[in-house]
């Protein structure tokens, strides 16, 4: 059944913020109306997307089949679609679930779409149908600002156990969800951390162990731990290094669930799985009573978000069942940690599901050096290289660095985008900390070397969002506003939209040929004051040349070609500049970056 908790004084004045910050973006990005900059809202702060790849991912197509946004990475694809709702307490009705859970039909059959004239619905189709065959696991999400009735729940439960269940499932985010969210973003410490909870434990299975970090390893019932997660969802694993991952047929959260809903098995759970590990603000046992009772405050899954969704899972799959059974019993380990050591414990009792590449590299020691050097550089640098870690910052801390905020991700992405591929490092996020770290991250890579792209890429993104606010959405907004040969224009330079890495790419290439190779030394010449007003203009002197590309002319869908990005659109700028050199006797480059 769905929450249907009332919204407090203090809801209010959140859903109020919340509505501004939306009708913000819808302003700012010129949508031509407030669902579309509540999508971009969903995207930035759900999903954490940096506007330009939020921009990239958002389905603008007036018959785009539900699909409002769609993003890929390396092992899920999630699709979106969001109802914005002015009045918080409308529902989603079940017949919306229908129609949402009806777009993968599409998406299976891009040649379908094709004749659909949708560009960018086509590219998605493109790409979903590729990668379906392959074995991507795919995630529903739909968003409200508002309820979902009782037929909706019933629709989403009945679709996630098709089937499909071991590869799709869909998940609602409601009202409350996105407040829980929004609040957790807003502070600094564990969400939770004034809350308290009691928990019955067996008489005789619990251990308190004493020291610096005092814990405590028990024995529950796994419905006490549902229960924990009806009442506090997504808050519960706020400082956990991973959401669900679902439940692939084979996968082990695929037998977590087979074995809770196995009446031979259920009493075997204990011995199977790993448990839970929560950190804690403070415990207490009270064993002068039976059963005894453990008291918590302040806490946080650090590792069992995979189990503890899988109980709800299997909760929803089972017929007739009012709790899990008091068969299934769980280990559980609270721990009350410093926070300057929750961080480690949470990387180090993540072993069941094997974090991301990106997570184990934040303790590599060419991220700590980068991290220092970067804090020491003349205008410092914050490089967040965890989770959480620009969040803890003071007010004061964080004026420091103004805008200077280098995500250890987005650095990888810039850097192989600048030197190498931008299609690999769009596409594959986790493997250039996988198959490309030691190539990215050299031991001797300098701080510049980090900075230079970075700075670079963010004069293209912001050259983008200017032409995507002011040009590209406008004229969707405000079609009668342009003649028809502005239009023309305006759209000759839709590819941008999808194209911030590319651009970096060529960017990167044209700094080669200007000084017949890349090094530490270069990139440290190049960044000085002048360096955004030397970006610009070879931005706009690239932008020149591609918007009477042919190959760009003749492509019938921009998104799917730059997705799979090779060479000749760079040699059509080589081409031109070797060009503009012959007529005018002097070489553009020279004209735009600096003798060195």
């Amino acid at each position: 059944m769905p929450r249907r908790s009332a919204i407090s004084v203090s809801d209010v004045d959140l859903i109020m913020q919340i509505k501004q910050e939306v009708q913000d973006i819808t302003i700012s990005e010129n949508f031509p109306d407030i669902g579309k900059g509540f999508v971009f809202w969903i995207l930035k702060n759900y999903f954490d997307l940096d506007r330009e790849i939020a921009a990239a991912s958002v389905i603008d197509s007036p018959n785009d089949k539900r699909v409002d946004a769609f993003i890929e990475e390396d092992e899920i694809i999630k699709i979106i679609q969001c109802k914005f709702f002015d009045n918080p307490r409308k529902e989603v009705g079940g017949n919306e679930i229908v129609l949402f859970k009806g777009c993968l039909d599409w998406l299976k059959k891009p040649e379908e779409v094709k004749r659909l004239n949708l560009p960018s619905f086509y590219d998605v189709a493109s790409t979903f149908s590729e990668r379906w065959e392959e074995g991507v696991d795919v995630q529903l999400h739909f968003f409200t600002f508002g309820r979902f009735s009782n037929e909706a729940h019933h629709e989403r439960i009945v679709f996630n156990n098709t089937d499909l269940r071991e590869r799709v499932q869909m998940y609602f985010h409601d009202i409350e969800d996105i407040l829980a969210l929004y609040k957790s973003k807003s502070q600094k410490e564990n969400p939770l951390v004034n809350e308290r909870i009691t928990l019955e434990l067996t008489p005789g299975e619990y251990f308190v162990k004493r020291g610096d970090m005092p814990s405590v390893v028990a024995t529950i019932k796994g419905k006490d731990l549902l229960t924990m997660y009806k009442k506090y969802g997504d808050n519960l694993f706020e400082r956990n290094i991973r959401f669900y991952r679902g439940a692939r047929k084979g996968s082990i959260n695929a037998k977590i669930i087979d074995t809770i809903l196995d009446d031979n098995e259920q009493q075997k759970f204990w011995y199977y799985n790993n448990g839970i590990s929560f950190v804690c603000r403070n415990f207490s046992v009270k064993d002068d009573v039976n059963p005894p009772i453990l008291e918590v405050q302040g806490f946080q899954v650090i590792n069992g978000c995979q189990t503890t969704v899988c109980l709800s899972e299997a909760k929803q799959r089972a017929e007739g069942w009012e709790n899990i059974p008091d068969e299934v019993q769980i280990v559980v380990r609270f721990i009350k940690a410093p926070v300057k050591e929750v961080d480690l414990i949470t990387l180090y009792t993540n072993s069941q599901n094997p974090v991301s590449e990106i997570q184990l590299k934040s303790n590599d020691l060419i991220q700590k050096r980068l991290k220092e050097e970067l804090a020491r550089y003349s205008s410092p640098y914050f490089y967040s290289i965890k989770e959480g870690d620009w969040q803890k910052l003071s007010a004061k801390e964080k004026r420091n660095f103004r805008d200077r905020v280098i995500e250890m991700s987005e650095a990888a992405q810039a850097i192989y985008s600048f030197t190498n591929d931008p299609a690999f490092a769009r596409r594959w996020k986790n493997k250039l900390f996988s198959e490309k770290y030691y190539e990215i991250f050299r031991k001797d890579i300098s701080a510049e070397e980090i900075i230079l792209p970075w700075r670079i890429r963010k004069v293209i993104n912001e050259r983008i969002a200017k032409y995507r606010r002011e040009e590209f959405n406008k004229v969707k907004k405000e079609p009668f506003s342009f003649t028809e040969e502005e239009k023309t224009n305006v759209l000759k330079k839709e590819f941008l939209i999808y194209s911030n890495l590319i651009i970096l790419y060529f960017i990167g290439k044209l700094i080669q040929k200007r000084y017949r190779q890349y090094t530490s030394i270069i990139a440290k010449k190049l960044l000085n004051k002048k360096l955004e007003e030397r970006i610009t203009r070879i931005f706009d002197y690239i932008i020149g040349i591609l918007r009477f590309s042919e190959r760009l002319t003749q492509e019938t869908n921009p998104p799917r070609f730059l997705k799979n990005f090779d060479n000749i659109i760079y040699n059509e700028i080589q081409k031109a500049v070797e060009m503009d050199h012959a007529r005018a006797g002097k070489d553009p480059l020279r004209e735009m970056l600096p003798e060195i």
